[in-house]
């Protein structure tokens, strides 16, 4: 392994680094796409003929868990693939922060009228339909005014496309105090353009249907990358969204990187194999001209609890008085590594062998076993629970997996 000098920049300042370390733990020969037999020279071959993509636009959807939601990661992969091939605009973005959950730094969606009901997709029951984000809310009032904004600069938009269950819809929406008429998607989904490009819009709409979210899209020509990320999430959660792979048409992507696994690994790993297949399958027959990419977790550990007896103290002392004693317990944490993470890399490259499925190793792109101490002690990943990266840690991952994407997507071996 190569030594690694890692800058970490901010956004839309990639040359200004506001960090540096050496690390030598990462892999950068195998940081590569493993395609498993799959042909994704049609990908290079519409990337090379800009011309050739539909509405203008070649997009990439991000399925995955927390390590997702926050858009971290795949904002990294966003700037690279926008870099080489254009900004089509921010693309999907969730009503995370209406359903009382954490929601990415780079945009606002807020509504005028409180919510009254709201569904996150690891909730035990939901009060809502859920959809295509994995979150949901409701309002009791007859319209609601939505509050959109993009943050970063370049990423004004021209139309915004609300998500939402299939009975209901959105007809009309008043903008500025003009009437704008949607144009029907689909069934979840309801296109309004605007008059000019904007990066805030105001839209009061009758709340006539339970919302998912929204899109954001321009009209220059360019890549969009998509996540879908949900806390707790696994390959069986998402496959009970409803019509989740139709409800991804809208986005009609080109390739789907599918991230998850983590979960999996804290419980038993009967079924896995079935869901990723039932999962991939529903992906495969929903959108048949899509390519799709699994990537395989990270080394992470597991907290143990010991509890330490011992003897304290509580009377006596005095002459011709015995000490009286009681035993207390002290709460003693350390970490140990899960076993179920290299099972669970050994099901994914397994399933991508056998079904023709690429897969993106970052399992032995980060290091490995034993990757985890090292990404703590390397201030990549949260010391307080070994799971979840630090924001530097997750700008790692995504740079690592965009420079990946790259090289397949060049062609190069």
């Amino acid at each position: 392994m190569r030594r690694l000098l890692l800058f970490i920049a901010l956004p839309l300042l990639a040359a200004i680094a506001i960090g540096a370390q050496e690390i030598d733990f990462i892999n950068e020969a195998a940081n590569r796409i493993i395609l498993n037999g799959d042909d994704w020279g049609g990908l290079r071959r519409s990337l090379a003929n800009p011309k050739s993509w539909k509405g203008g636009k070649w997009q990439v959807v991000q399925v995955g868990d927390s390590h997702i939601q926050p858009d971290i990661m795949t904002a990294q992969v966003r700037w690279k693939l926008q870099d080489k091939w254009g900004n089509g605009g921010r693309g999907l973005i969730a009503a995370l922060n209406l359903a009382h959950t954490n929601e990415p730094r780079d945009y606002y969606l807020k509504s005028s009228e409180k919510v009254s009901a709201s569904s996150r997709l690891l909730s035990r029951t939901w009060s809502t339909d859920i959809g295509l984000t994995g979150v949901a809310v409701r309002w009791d009032s007859a319209f609601t005014t939505l509050s959109i904004k993009a943050k970063d600069e370049g990423n004004e938009f021209n139309s915004v496309t609300l998500l939402h269950a299939p009975q209901g819809g959105y007809e009309t929406a008043m903008v500025g105090g003009e009437v704008l008429f949607a144009k029907e998607l689909s069934k979840w989904a309801s296109r309004f353009d605007l008059a000019r490009a904007t990066d805030t819009v105001s839209m009061t709409v009758p709340c006539k249907s339970d919302f998912y979210g929204a899109i954001l899209t321009n009209t220059k020509r360019g890549v969009m990358v998509h996540s879908i990320g949900n806390n707790g999430a696994t390959y069986s959660t998402y496959l009970k969204v409803p019509a989740f792979a139709q409800q991804m048409q809208v986005l009609d992507p080109q390739l789907i990187i599918i991230s998850l696994g983590t979960n999996e690994t804290v419980g038993n790993l009967a079924g896995v194999e079935s869901n990723i297949h039932q999962l991939v399958s529903a992906l495969r027959k929903s959108m048949p001209g899509a390519h799709i990419l699994l990537t395989t977790p990270m080394d992470w550990h597991k907290r143990v609890t010991t509890r330490v007896p011992q003897q304290v103290k509580v009377g006596g002392g005095k002459k011709r008085r015995r000490a009286r004693y009681k035993t207390v317990y002290k709460t003693s944490t350390s970490y140990a590594s899960n076993p179920n993470v290299p099972r669970m890399r050994e099901i994914i490259l397994d399933y991508g062998r056998r079904h023709k499925v690429a897969v993106w190793d970052l399992y032995t792109v980060a290091g490995g076993a034993g990757a985890c101490s090292k990404w703590v002690a390397a201030g990549l990943m949260n010391p307080n629970d070994h799971l979840h990266q630090l924001e530097a840690g997750y700008e790692l991952q995504g740079m690592l997996l965009g420079d990946a994407l790259l090289k397949a997507l060049a062609g190069a071996k």
